[in-house]
């Protein structure tokens, strides 16, 4: 299954959590109406008492009062959330991490992520840790990979290996590249309406037992009674709810946690670096457990179980941790030397690459391309680490500050123009505390490698994130200011400012709904694109047609031109980008098709045209690992 499918299965599990949920609210209805019923009818004969209940429509009072309750609730938390990963991280009480960090396991983790990143394909997340957890988890969240968040407890960092790091960020990754964080992040809020009842009834519990501990006379007396046993009746009625509410995390998620643990094997090339998280979570005291009061929230979408369940064969959602680790590894079953065999089997990262070894290369078909994307594997990750050892150590420490990562945005677009007049502009545009910075910035960057320039914007950008509102508005119109200051627009800007507006700009689209089912109401969309993509190859201008003509078939029988770049502005490829990116993801598979053929079709893969293929992939939210090119 590639990375289309699982995007399409995610969203149709989306269909099956609807289905148990109003299975759900409807036993808890009929549970509800059965509780009042016999009450009312207390010492009544049950049969007229039911034929007068049903005649009188009683039973429609207490039933839209728990709609209206779980309605309210789910609501409360939606908007609570609409945040995304980052309200969701704060709920859980993490804490955003500083990246100029100079704590070795912060630091460590930094590393790790970043070149997961690179490895991937995947926006940088933004990275907290939950400073009160000792257990050993973690968990991704947000709607979308531009808005993804990872949060890991400090019982992790303080108990994992980098191996076993690596191992559990691979497997969170595989979460970000199967469209699993959205349906996450929406159980949380859709499962809090159906858990509302029990918690009232908590309330009315409280109120009852308070009142006990006080003197109050019989009249008081019978409001106690009331009170506890109108708590007891939603106490236990709110088991329903958290039955179906286990039970559909348990549906949806069980076999998740299995495909993104073989994820990060494949990421990783290391079994032992998972199997390792996984067994010493099976040996710690604490295990994955958290001491959050949002643990049975988060509890689908967590590393490990983040608390003890009854029924845990029934309701966990997540495997056994020795059928998952008997999957990784055998070998920890049989033998309790996990770190002899972690040291065993760690894949040795050369420090340089001198050239092509036979198993690296870019694939050799346009369908070979399109199938990488989402689906990362350990030369990918090799790839990265080594791109990742070329930054220096002070060109890292400028990316994870803001103020010197807009001075290497504002380098990489300096390095197309002319240095003394792209810095005047930046001086009268108000960038007066970078000039002393950025001419030595600007000599690092030139001295980049060409391949090295997209992984250094994927690095920079949750740093630019972190921009307040105008900050972010600010830097973004000064970009295309510059960009345009020399009237020579090239291809790596388009690249650039199409990132920078994807991940910065307020008025971006978020495909959180698939709003197009067909290709007819974005044609032009895609003959935009296209056009730019065989625009951007150095064919001659016959075979750009042809390569044309051949691709729009795929998406419309008329015959239309292709379009010159020069007629084409960001602005222009930002917005259909935007709306492409509403595309069902079966279409958008057709489409990133047909723009990896538009890359190979003359059997030369060229920087620029990789890099533009990665912009658009990135834009569309299918991330594409590196193009293996030595």
């Amino acid at each position: 299954m590639d990375f289309f499918e699982h995007q399409y299965r995610a969203r149709r599990n989306t269909t099956l959590l609807v289905f148990y949920f109003l299975l759900a609210v409807f036993l808890i209805i009929l549970a509800v109406n059965a509780v009042v019923f016999f009450v009312f009818s207390y010492g009544e004969d049950l049969a007229v008492s039911f034929h007068s209940w049903m005649d009188n429509t009683y039973w429609e009072h207490p039933t839209a009062a728990v709609v209206l309750v779980i309605f309210f609730a789910s609501a409360n938390r939606f908007l609570s959330l609409m945040g995304g990963g980052e309200a969701l991280a704060k709920m859980a009480g993490g804490r955003l991490l500083d990246l100029q960090t100079s704590h070795p396991d912060e630091k460590k983790y930094i590393h790790v992520v970043e070149e997961m990143a690179i490895a991937s394909g995947v926006p940088m997340p933004q990275l907290y840790i939950m400073d009160r957890e000792q257990g050993i988890n973690a968990f991704v969240a947000g709607y979308q990979p531009t808005e993804a968040v990872m949060v890991v407890t400090k019982g992790a960092l303080d108990a994992l290996t980098r191996d076993e790091l690596q191992g559990v960020v691979g497997h969170e990754f595989s979460h970000i590249l199967n469209g699993d964080m959205r349906l996450n992040v929406r159980l949380i809020a859709i499962l809090a309406g159906i858990l509302a009842l029990g918690q009232i009834g908590y309330y009315f519990l409280r109120g009852g037992f308070s009142r006990s501990r006080n003197h109050y006379g019989d009249r008081e007396g019978g409001a106690r009674s009331a009170f506890l046993v109108i708590g007891l009746a939603l106490v236990a009625i709110g088991y329903i709810g958290l039955f179906f509410g286990r039970l559909i995390k348990a549906a949806i998620s069980r076999q998740r946690e299995f495909l993104a643990d073989a994820s990060a094997v494949q990421f990783t090339r290391n079994p032992a670096g998972i199997a390792g998280a996984l067994f010493k979570i099976k040996e710690a005291t604490q295990g994955a457990h958290l001491n959050s009061r949002y643990a049975e929230d988060m509890s689908h979408m967590c590393f490990g179980e983040t608390l003890h369940v009854s029924l845990g064969r029934l309701l966990a959602t997540h495997p056994p941790l020795d059928e998952r680790i008997a999957l990784l590894d055998p070998v920890f079953l049989t033998s309790r030397r996990a770190q002899q065999i972690v040291a065993q089997q760690q894949v040795a990262v050369p420090e340089s690459f001198t050239g092509f070894d036979g198993r690296h290369g870019f694939a050799a078909s346009a369908t070979g391309l399109a199938q990488s994307i989402g689906q990362p594997d350990s030369d990918h990750l090799i790839y990265a680490q080594g791109l990742y050892k070329q930054f220096s150590a002070e060109l890292l420490t400028q990316v994870h500050d803001s103020t010197t990562a807009k001075g290497i945005v504002y380098a990489l677009i300096l390095g197309g123009m002319s240095k003394q007049a792209g810095l005047l502009f930046l001086q009268r545009a108000g960038e007066q505390v970078l000039m002393d910075s950025l001419g030595r910035q600007l000599d690092v960057i030139l001295q980049l490698e060409r391949r090295l320039r997209l992984p250094l914007i994927e690095l920079l950008l949750p740093v630019l994130k972190r921009l307040d509102q105008p900050g972010r508005q600010q830097f973004l119109k000064t970009v295309d200011a510059l960009v345009v200051h020399d009237n020579n627009y090239s291809l790596f800007e388009f690249v650039l400012v199409c990132l920078l507006q994807q991940h910065l700009a307020v008025q971006a689209v978020r495909a959180d709904k698939i709003k197009y089912h067909s290709f007819r109401p974005v044609l032009d969309d895609i003959q935009l694109i296209l056009s730019v993509m065989i625009q951007a190859s150095g064919q001659a201008d016959e075979k750009k047609q042809a390569c044309y003509l051949k691709n729009i078939k795929t998406f419309s029988q008329q015959h239309v031109s292709l379009m010159p770049l020069k007629q084409v502005r960001a602005v222009q490829l930002t917005a259909s980008l935007n709306r492409l990116n509403q595309l069902s993801p079966l279409l958008k598979k057709s489409l990133v098709t047909a723009c990896a053929d538009a890359v190979i079709d003359d059997g030369i893969i060229m920087p620029a045209e990789v890099e533009l293929l990665r912009a658009i992939t990135a834009c569309l939210d299918c991330p594409m690992p590196p193009v293996i090119i030595y």
